[in-house]
């Protein structure tokens, strides 16, 4: 099963369509992951016609998308779990944790990654975002994936995942746009 993954697109706030190169790459794939930072249902709607999509919410999203979708999904596919989730949670606290997660890159990264972890303890695999980081990474048992954002990041290109699942692995590999 071939599932391509989408993160943090911000379609319309930040860029006004899904490039058209995203759209390209998602040909013939099975499924699609969108982990949140959607911000308006109609790219769902976009997305739909090229396959099944999942999506879950970010913090940037519409009251319409929130209203619509979850902040989680915990699915199985060829007889394998995949949790997905945003993300945005990991950052949440008191003042100083906060201000520690705004100072350190890599400690935003870390809480990003246990948040994650403790929400889905029993999964085989977790699609998150929020981060914008294309990240992928076995956490024992787990494969951690974050297919990064449709909008590159300062001195980038953007970037979309695949992931491929079959009974016996699931892999995932970063696609720069």
């Amino acid at each position: 099963m071939k599932i391509g993954v989408l993160s943090d697109t911000h379609v319309p706030d930040v860029i006004p369509n899904v490039p058209p190169r995203v759209l390209e790459l998602l040909q013939g794939v099975d499924i699609i992951f969108h982990v949140g930072d959607i911000c308006e249902l109609s790219l769902l709607q976009q997305l739909e016609p090229i396959a099944q999509t999942f999506a879950v919410y970010g913090d940037q999203d519409s009251a319409e998308v929130k209203k619509y979708l979850q902040e989680k999904q915990r699915l199985e596919f060829a007889g394998r779990s995949v949790g997905l989730i945003h993300g945005i949670q990991a950052w949440e606290g008191d003042w100083f944790t906060r201000t520690l997660y705004r100072l350190s890159r890599a400690r935003r990264l870390n809480a990003l990654h246990a948040y994650v972890l403790r929400e889905f303890p029993d999964v085989d695999v977790i699609v998150f975002g929020h981060s914008h980081q294309p990240y992928v990474k076995m956490h024992g048992s787990v494969l951690l994936f974050n297919p990064g954002s449709v909008i590159p990041p300062l001195g980038q290109s953007g970037s979309i995942g695949m992931l491929e699942i079959t009974q016996n692995s699931i892999t995932g590999k970063i696609i720069p746009l």
